[in-house]
């Protein structure tokens, strides 16, 4: 596990939406550890859960600013949001059906992690123009 470590070419330069993302470093990085460090299972499922549910709360609070700033790129962001929960779906059954194994970690650091990082430097960025226009 390498470690989501945060860094200033992640900034948005919004503090409403920096903010969420220095959060969502944080929680996936103790999904990871709980993962990782073999916690007990109540502790995975809260990590995931945790995270889950931090997720949407971000998502509906940038779709919001987006919208608000009429981001002509709202829809196609939007559905990449909806590939996360797509995403996030399949981890969260897959830890329902087999519990934690070696390969869910590697799923989580691999996918969700990388899925995270491309995100922000990708689309997160295109939409700053827009916002502090």
């Amino acid at each position: 596990m390498a470690g989501f470590k945060w860094n200033k070419g992640l900034e948005t330069g919004i503090a409403e939406v920096d903010d969420q993302h220095r959060e969502l470093f944080k929680r996936i990085d103790s999904l990871e550890l709980s993962l990782y460090g073999g916690k007990p299972k109540v502790e995975t499922v809260i990590m995931i859960e945790y995270l889950g549910s931090y997720v949407e709360e971000h998502f509906e609070a940038e779709e919001s600013l987006m919208l608000r700033f009429s981001y002509p790129g709202f829809n196609k962001h939007r559905q990449e949001h909806q590939e996360f929960r797509e995403l996030y779906k399949k981890i969260r059954d897959e830890y329902e059906r087999k519990g934690v194994d070696s390969y869910m970690a590697l799923d989580v650091d691999k996918e969700i992690r990388k899925w995270w990082e491309n995100h922000m430097m990708r689309s997160d960025m295109a939409f700053v123009p827009c916002v502090k226009q």
